[in-house]
């Protein structure tokens, strides 16, 4: 007997990504230990970093699987010895299915989620456009989310580029979302032409697989 999968949608990641655990606090804080080991070391100094990187992990997991994420990977290099700050989150589930009566055709699919967007994602409907990725057009739309933090009893705004990527599922209604993020958001224009870099790459496949092709990631 035959099963038939839904397919899965792939990345190609460069430079080096960590998975956190998406399955429970606990297993998100186990995973989170150890990628603020892995980056920021053992050394007792830096005890507060660790512990803030840790925190933020395990509530951004939390976060995800909320609403219903089922991958979370945050990037810490973008070639060895060049650090970089990015997230990648995939959505998949029922919230993201058009109407029956729109058929499966992609480009369909996109323009009723585009006619959608200002009650979906009235924050970014303006900033929407359409971007290529191996198996046709994604839609994409972003944001910037602005904080004020304190780092050594100074005060600084933060800036957050959140970018969202609507997929078409293949030969469905469905939708999938990826959602991209960085704190260097006071150079947005770069970093989205980078997070376009690896929605360009993604891709569908039919086959159950990892997420991350090892062909081109290092995800841990």
């Amino acid at each position: 007997m035959s099963t038939t999968h839904e397919p899965e949608l792939a990345f190609r990641l460069l430079g080096i990504w960590w998975r956190v655990d998406l399955d429970s606090d606990d297993a998100a804080r186990a995973s989170a230990t150890e990628i603020a080991r892995g980056t920021l070391g053992t050394a007792d100094e830096n005890a507060t970093p660790r512990r803030r990187m840790r925190d933020d992990l395990v509530a951004a997991a939390r976060a995800a699987r909320e609403a219903h994420g089922r991958l979370l990977l945050l990037q810490t290099e973008l070639t060895p010895g060049e650090p970089m700050s990015a997230m990648l989150t995939l959505f998949d589930d029922d919230r993201f299915r058009m109407s029956p009566s729109i058929g499966t055709n992609p480009e369909r699919v996109l323009a009723v989620l585009e006619e959608a967007l200002p009650r979906i994602a009235p924050e970014m409907a303006e900033t929407a456009v359409r971007r290529p990725f191996a198996d046709g057009e994604v839609v994409r739309a972003h944001r910037i989310d602005e904080s004020v933090e304190v780092e050594n009893g100074e005060r600084f705004t933060q800036r957050r580029l959140v970018a969202q990527y609507w997929y078409p599922v293949p030969d469905s209604k469905k939708l999938g979302l990826v959602v991209l993020s960085t704190p260097l958001g006071d150079i947005p224009n770069a970093l989205l032409a980078y997070f376009d870099a690896i929605v360009e790459v993604s891709g569908f496949r039919s086959a159950p697989e990892t997420a991350v092709d090892a062909a081109g990631a290092a995800a841990r």
